[in-house]
């Protein structure tokens, strides 16, 4: 129920409110006034502010609610109640008095890009955005093309394009930072087609299929607010005169003159760390992680988390989160877990292969999916800024020539650790799997992680014994990191904006928008913007 209320009255929050899956959908309103511990007539609206499900153990799996709520007047809760008194108060951004006079660049149209833009718009600058893909709608066939073919057009692919490297994933919206720009950003997904579960929901998603919905319509909203928008537009490099970045050079040979480049290129853009190497921009080697997908039945999975209540229609498809430890107290994880998902081919260079996992937004498929990886060191690949991109594609060449072009290698879990057995399930992975031995697309401190922890994995979740691997994965994140400080500004390069995941600062779709939305912020503010609370 959506709170339209226009009156002063107060606003509770009432949280602690608990509904077996069994009966979740059979209206609220009843568990909300014995939480609020009010009769049902006294509450005039409520909206959900936190839905999460509690399926520990072996007890019947339990809907948790939080609920904002107000009540007719005279019917407020009185004396000790399951209600808490909220104030009410909103961030309000303030415009740039110099918004006419200036241009910002934005280049990528990843979520960083994106919402750089979009928090640019509001303080009334028209950022001119650059991608070297295409719209969301052309990249679905060129993604298409390449799952055909196993030729991938090296700028529209399921790295590059219109929403970021995010748009071929799970949709993920979780995020662990502390920031009031999420719930912005949360609010404009959900604005844009997400739906208002993305503002409530503890383990928000969206999918492949909805995703790229929503980032059309967010790119509508961006062209309606005066924002250019520019598909196909290579950056080749920064033009800088005396540690000052004056603008960026296409590969076209055209020049393009602007106040502040904001850098949201992905972690993916090889060729543009190099030059950005090449010009002096600082730089930092960064850890990531490598290894493989892990693809189980997820009947499996959910009768492993719900038992008996699997079949619960109310329930969703169950996911999993594993670690551990190697023998040398390496860390060993799952990472991008896909609830009924698709091991898919993520690569761009030839000779090359990678893979990652994605699942649309009703995640119906048969299987699950989700990276099993190895931490790796700075030290591992020599320490230099650049050397983390060499020792990505050593392994991406190994995978693709275990098992040829277009089909991936793969091997049981059983057979991986040395043990006996067989896969009784099928995949549903676009690409023929060649049965390989997966340690020749790892390094070896790599394989001899994930085997030394798989035990303490298993013991954690005992249907990954039944699995099948598929490698390689190796770009979990971005292995260079473009030294910035405080205020979101590169250390060698003035009007220079490194954000998102490309740049080193963030992990996943809700916090590279927060981080493209921080970095406008702080750029806005240098020019007369701000933002303010504002209590409603």
């Amino acid at each position: 129920m959506s709170d339209k209320s226009t009156n002063a009255k107060r606003l509770y929050e009432i949280r602690g409110i608990r509904v077996p899956a069994s009966l979740d959908g059979e209206g609220l309103l009843p568990f909300v006034a014995e939480a609020a511990r009010v009769d049902s007539s006294s509450i005039e609206s409520f909206r959900i502010s936190k839905r999460s499900l509690d399926a520990r153990g072996r007890r019947e799996p339990v809907w948790e609610y939080s609920v904002q709520a107000r009540f007719f007047e005279g019917k407020e809760p009185k004396g000790p109640s399951g209600a808490a008194l909220l104030e009410e108060k909103e961030w309000v951004v303030t415009p740039s008095p110099s918004a006419a006079s200036l241009r910002p660049l934005v280049v990528g149209a990843g979520p960083g890009g994106l919402f750089a833009a979009l928090r640019l718009l509001e303080y009334g600058f028209r950022p001119v955005i650059l991608e070297q893909g295409n719209p969301v709608e052309e990249r679905a066939k060129d993604v298409a093309a390449y799952w055909r073919s196993g030729e991938a057009n090296p700028c529209s692919n399921v790295q590059f394009g219109e929403g970021g490297a995010g748009a071929y994933s799970d949709g993920k919206l979780t995020t662990r930072i502390k920031d009031f720009r999420k719930e912005w950003v949360l609010g404009r997904l959900a604005d844009a087609g997400g739906g208002e579960s993305v503002l409530y929901e503890v383990k928000p998603h969206l999918g492949t299929d909805r995703l790229r919905g929503v980032i059309r319509n967010i790119r509508q909203k961006l062209l309606l607010g005066g924002a250019e928008i520019r598909f196909g537009t290579k950056v080749e490099g920064l033009f800088s005169e005396e540690g000052r970045v004056l603008g960026i050079a296409l590969a076209d040979g055209e020049f393009l003159r602007g106040d502040a480049v904001f850098l949201a290129a992905g972690h993916s853009c090889r060729d543009l760390y190099s030059e950005l190497s090449r010009i002096g921009v600082s730089l930092s080697a960064k850890g990531f992680a490598i290894g493989l997908r892990v693809e189980v039945p997820q009947a499996q999975i959910d009768f492993n988390q719900y038992g008996k209540w699997a079949s619960e229609p109310s329930l969703p498809r169950a996911e999993f989160a594993v670690k551990g430890q190697s023998a040398d107290g390496r860390g060993v994880y799952s990472f991008c877990m896909c609830p009924g998902g698709t091991v898919i081919p993520a690569g761009v260079e030839s000779g090359g292969v990678v893979v990652n996992g994605m699942s649309g937004a009703a995640r119906s498929g048969k299987n699950a999916n989700a990276a099993l990886v190895a931490e790796v060191r700075p030290e591992d690949f020599g320490s230099s800024p650049l050397g983390g991109l060499v020792f990505q594609r050593l392994w991406e060449e190994r995978a693709f020539e275990l098992a040829g072009k277009r089909a991936l290698p793969s091997q049981s879990v059983a057979s991986f650790l040395g043990k006996k057995g067989r896969n009784g399930f099928s995949s549903n992975c676009p690409w023929p799997l060649v049965e390989s031995d997966l340690k020749m697309c790892l390094p070896d401190f790599a394989a001899a992680a994930i085997v030394s922890a798989f035990p303490q994995l298993l013991a954690q979740l005992p249907p990954l014994e039944e699995g099948r691997l598929i490698g390689v994965e190796t770009r979990t994140s971005s292995p260079v990191r473009i030294d910035r400080d405080g205020d979101g500004e590169s250390l060698t390069h003035k009007n220079l904006y490194p954000v998102g995941e490309g740049a080193g600062y963030a992990g996943g779709i809700v916090s590279a928008a927060v981080d493209g939305a921080r970095a406008a912020d702080s750029w806005a503010a240098k020019n007369g913007g701000n933002i303010v609370i504002k209590k409603v």
